[in-house]
């Protein structure tokens, strides 16, 4: 018999959240306990396991070389060249052990987790590409990560069948393309945010089937704006000319002068286009997903981020990845025909009922296990008949329960919890937890997150990035040879700066045909500055902006009659844009009215 809803109090953060009747639905059909952590501590807990976009170098566990990797030196885990770990020369049975039940099963873990070689990098299938992590299917890239099918492009972060395309975020089929933020199907726009199906695009935002415009927002099937306002096409091309694009110091006036332009225009409440009933942010052709950030091609989900490529079905708590998923919980990193699978990171593809497992392949019933491939009925990388695999499992789920491991921060961890936070081999200022949640390393600890230092390189930079030449076309090759220092190096800032940071002969090229000017800011630096523009996953209650013939803040003047008439809209709804934004917010009724 399902529960009716009931309200509990999160075990970490000691906030109220519900589980409703649907949720307890859920959770009986894959026979797990009902949370004991709120919707959002899960999400950072998770994220506290990921490392997007970083790399590092690592000693190789067999050779003992120093090799690319996604774990810093510093982190207790063992790594083998991704290569050596696929192939026959090793067996991570060998690591095989009894279960020991004076132990709780979370430490008992911890320890196979850090003596089982795992893989370097998560990379798959990759051709001529340099410094790429998180990535499969992908052609000439250099530094590109959390990405798929991916050519020709570097310092791309997110993104799926993008091609010649660089510094964005957030990206789909897009092309020649440069700076942007959450654009799909897009070529040639540069410094853009929010845009589908547009071509030759600059510093646009909220914009679809549009070509050739600047500074605009909320367009659609337009061509020949500037800062909204329509030219014939030959009035556009030498405006934007005058403009001096190529002049890092007219960019950065210009880019000013665009972003204070897009407030005066309404936004939609959230990002998304062909969906039926969802609620969160970044949503598309979805069905039924609700508090959901960044999915697509979902149905019947609920607490899922970051699902770039469908079909996923009847998934809870679900983090990074898809391709064909389906009855996922508590699980982060997985894909590519993959069922069942609860409480695992990094287990892919074609894995089937796996639980508390990690970087398994090719495999299906494994509990606790690391590094298994092609392998059944394990239990802590031990091999097991059928039956008694199945004997084991409910005797060490009991004794989880009864014999729970306590967190540092005193949180109960028994069967149906994901791994404890302080378990991660990320420290957390590089874990995907940072970007939303930025800690010091004392408050990381402080709040239950592995949290130390990682060495960091001591570049001798032989350029500042003040001393850039100012115009790209004046701009010559021997720039390749300079190490820039970046123009955050002296600030102290939050974004994991790295203080240093060269041009690339591909990224030369490119700013040159572009005609856009080179950064002054390193790559971890660009990277955080986009994240400006990308709502946070976390919704509040808020009521619609419009309150008759203009907005609230009477900055904007409607176009046209709304169904509500001059009276305010009375419509309320869930939102990531947060009550103290200055953006201003419309209802789903009331945006489609003003850009229709």
């Amino acid at each position: 018999m399902v529960a009716n809803s009931e309200s509990r109090i999160c075990q970490n953060c000691k906030g109220s959240f519900v589980i409703d009747v649907q949720d307890f639905g859920f959770y009986e059909k894959i026979k797990v306990p009902p949370p004991t952590f709120c919707p959002e501590c899960r999400f950072y807990r998770r994220l506290a396991w990921r490392n997007d976009w970083h790399v590092f170098k690592k000693k190789d566990a067999l050779t003992g070389k120093e090799i690319f990797s996604l774990f810093p030196e510093e982190s207790p885990v063992k790594i083998f060249e991704k290569e050596y770990w696929l192939s026959d020369a090793w067996d991570s049975m060998d690591y095989g052990r009894d279960y020991d039940f004076s132990k709780t099963f979370f430490e008992q873990f911890r320890d196979l987790h850090q003596t089982v070689p795992i893989a370097a990098h998560s990379i798959h299938n990759l051709t001529n590409c340099q410094y790429c992590a998180n990535a499969n299917n992908m052609k000439n890239c250099y530094f590109v990560r959390a990405a798929t099918f991916t050519e020709d492009s570097a310092y791309l972060v997110w993104d799926h069948a993008s091609r010649f395309s660089f510094d964005s975020h957030m990206t789909i089929r897009c092309e020649l393309s440069y700076g942007n933020l959450n654009t799909i199907n897009c070529y040639k726009t540069f410094f853009s945010v929010d845009l589908e199906d547009c071509q030759e695009m600059i510093l646009c935002a909220d914009c679809v089937g549009s070509n050739n415009c600047f500074g605009s927002f909320g367009l659609r099937n337009k061509s020949y704006h500037i800062f909204n306002e329509p030219y014939s096409k030959e009035e556009y091309f030498k405006k934007i000319k005058e403009l001096n694009f190529g002049s890092y110091e007219s960019l950065v006036a210009l880019q000013k002068k665009a972003f204070e332009h897009w407030q005066r225009y309404p936004h939609k409440y959230m990002h998304g286009r062909r969906n039926s009933s969802v609620s969160g942010d970044y949503i598309y052709n979805s069905k039924n997903a609700k508090d959901c950030f960044r999915t697509r091609e979902v149905e019947d989900v609920k607490w899922c981020q970051n699902i770039l490529q469908g079909a996923v079905n009847n998934c809870y708590d679900y983090t990074n990845w898809g391709q064909n998923a389906e009855l996922m919980y508590e699980t982060l990193v997985a894909g590519d025909n993959v069922s069942m699978i609860k409480f695992c990171s990094q287990v892919w593809p074609n894995v089937k009922s796996l639980e508390y497992c990690i970087f398994c392949q090719n495999s299906s019933d494994l509990f606790g296990c690391v590094s298994l491939r092609n392998k059944q009925y394990c239990i802590f990388n031990k091999q097991y008949s059928k039956e008694d695999y199945f004997k084991l499992r409910e005797k060490i789920i009991k004794q989880m329960n009864e014999m729970p491991y306590i967190s540092a921060g005193g949180q109960e961890y028994r069967y149906g919890e994901f791994f404890p936070a302080e378990f991660s081999p990320f420290p957390y200022q590089v874990s995907a937890a940072y970007e939303f949640i930025p800690l010091s390393e004392e408050e990381a600890k402080e709040k239950g997150y592995a949290a130390y230092s990682v060495e960091k390189p001591d570049y001798k930079t032989t350029i500042k990035a003040d001393d850039l030449l100012d115009q790209i076309q004046d701009v010559k090759n021997d720039i390749l040879n300079e190490v820039i220092e970046c123009a955050h190096a002296s600030r102290g800032c939050l974004h994991e700066c790295t203080r240093a940071f060269r041009i690339v002969d591909r990224e030369l090229d490119f700013c040159k045909r572009m005609e856009i000017p080179l950064p002054r800011l390193c790559v971890n630096c660009r990277y955080f500055e986009r994240l400006i523009f990308r709502n946070p996953p976390i919704l509040y209650r808020r009521e619609c902006d419009c309150s008759g013939k203009k907005s609230k803040n009477n900055i904007y003047q409607n176009t046209a009659g709304h169904f509500h008439g001059e009276g305010r809209c009375l419509n309320e709804f869930e939102t990531s844009y947060s009550p103290e934004r200055p953006e201003i917010v419309y209802c789903e009724q009331c945006y489609q009215t003003e850009v229709a």
